[in-house]
């Protein structure tokens, strides 16, 4: 009996450690796109805001994705209902930095993809203290 309370409470501790392992990003990090200076406030619930980039500040989720190899950081936001559309920022992890790898936006509708957004070099975004 006290074995398999052993047993139960170690796979209950090793199941914490594997769900719990996400990527927590807590902060403001700031770069510049094409000459403007943009700030992107991630919070650890998922939530991230863009501002600059549009007159408007954009909300929407963050989410760590793995598809392509290297973990990347997604942010999309939905665009203001005057002018439906939807943005996605791809971020990669640099040290304490994230390197903007990609700009995606398309209209709101159907069947519509998300298209690359043309950026000059790759943007460097470093926290805010």
């Amino acid at each position: 009996m006290l074995r398999s309370v052993f047993r139960n409470v170690g796979l209950l501790i090793l199941l914490s450690l594997f769900v719990g392992c996400g990527i927590n990003i807590d902060g403001d990090y700031t770069g510049n796109i094409d000459g403007k200076k943009i700030t992107v406030k991630f919070e650890n619930n998922g939530s991230v805001a863009v501002l600059g980039y549009f007159p408007k500040e954009l909300t929407g989720l963050w989410v760590g994705e793995k598809t392509f190899g290297n973990p990347q950081i997604w942010a999309t936001f939905d665009g203001p209902k005057e002018k439906p559309f939807r943005l996605r920022f791809e971020f990669k992890p640099e040290g304490e930095n994230f390197l903007l790898v990609g700009v995606k936006a398309r209209p709101l509708g159907k069947g519509t993809k998300l298209n690359p957004v043309k950026i000059d070099g790759t943007p460097l975004f470093k926290p805010q203290f």
